[in-house]
């Protein structure tokens, strides 16, 4: 996430986290540290989305510095922040790599770690305070979007379809680059909108056309102007 895009976030020590009971054969020393690192080192945005730091994933993931880097380093920047010296993976990302490495054949004791680590991520993902920001943010996306295409022309003076380059029609369409049932925390990013006309925005639909390359491809077929919003 670049530095100019970063969020306020708020500690987990915030939270009132209610972790799972680790299972009998994980030692008390290991559950307590998993529980401590994800106390003291996460975080969370105002709209709710969770966030471990990296100095806590050797111990969640039963690696090393070295496996750290190259997962933080491998991961798109919409799955990661950096905040100061300090790195963060966001939980979807970080709950793909624990179901990746318990499917490996792993010594039995680390893939039990993985799973008491996985559930204790978890728990810090569904907690109550955080459920209701998320519930907060849906209930203003649903309110706003019968409403962008207007504040889409007043912001923007949009005058020509954001696709096409033509005339821009009175039924024109807003259409999200990336869909809405897919990615509906981008439904207000001003990076995923854009204004056009009923047949393209048809044919993009029909093309499955669904992401910011495919959509320069589809342009580049169909001789569109098109260009990503920078």
């Amino acid at each position: 996430m670049p530095k100019d895009q970063l969020p306020v976030v708020h500690s987990a020590e915030t939270l009132d986290l209610k972790f799972p009971e680790a299972k009998d054969h994980i030692t008390p020393e290991d559950a307590s540290k998993t529980r401590t690192l994800i106390t003291t080192g996460g975080v969370f945005t105002p709209d709710g989305k969770p966030y471990i730091p990296t100095s806590a994933l050797a111990h969640l993931l039963a690696t090393d510095k070295p496996g750290v880097n190259q997962l933080y380093n491998d991961l798109p920047n919409e799955d990661k922040m950096q905040d100061g010296h300090t790195r963060y993976i966001a939980t979807p990302a970080l709950n793909k790599e624990f179901s990746r490495r318990i499917q490996e054949p792993r010594d039995v004791y680390k893939i039990e770690r993985l799973k008491d680590a996985e559930a204790c991520v978890n728990a810090f993902r569904d907690n109550p305070e955080l459920e209701k920001r998320r519930a907060l943010v849906e209930s203003h996306i649903r309110k706003t979007l019968p409403k962008l295409k207007q504040q889409m022309l007043k912001a923007e003076n949009i005058t020509a379809c954001q696709v096409t380059g033509e005339p821009l029609q009175t039924d024109a369409q807003v259409h999200h680059i990336e869909r809405q049932a897919d990615q509906p925390s981008k439904s207000l990013d001003p990076d995923n909108l854009v204004l056009i006309n009923k047949s393209p925005h048809q044919r993009i639909h029909d093309a499955e056309a669904h992401s910011h390359e495919a959509l320069a491809s589809l342009a580049g077929e169909e001789n569109w102007p098109y260009r990503r919003k920078t």
